[in-house]
């Protein structure tokens, strides 16, 4: 059984009780390239299929990281854009 928080046992009872997400903490990952978001696709991928994260939420972030994706390749293209006008 996967549990979705990490657990805390209660010393005298010996009771498990689940410990929530803290709000607040932010997840820290480079998405800077295209090479970064394919990296994270790929680990969130992977927690999907080990049951580590729930499908509707692994989609949620992959859409995320497309947008993110998308975002880079229309700034790469301005930039080669700029070059090749620069270059004129």
């Amino acid at each position: 059984m996967a549990n979705e928080y990490p657990v805390e046992i209660d010393g005298t009872t010996g009771e498990v009780e689940p410990i929530p997400h803290q709000k607040g903490q932010r997840y820290r990952c480079k998405l800077d390239t295209l090479q970064d978001v394919r990296r994270e696709m790929a680990k969130v991928y992977r927690e999907a299929r080990s049951e580590m994260i729930d499908p509707a939420t692994a989609s949620k972030l992959v859409w995320c990281l497309q947008a993110v994706g998308k975002v880079i390749e229309g700034s790469d293209l301005e930039k080669r854009v700029e070059a090749l006008e620069a270059k004129q």
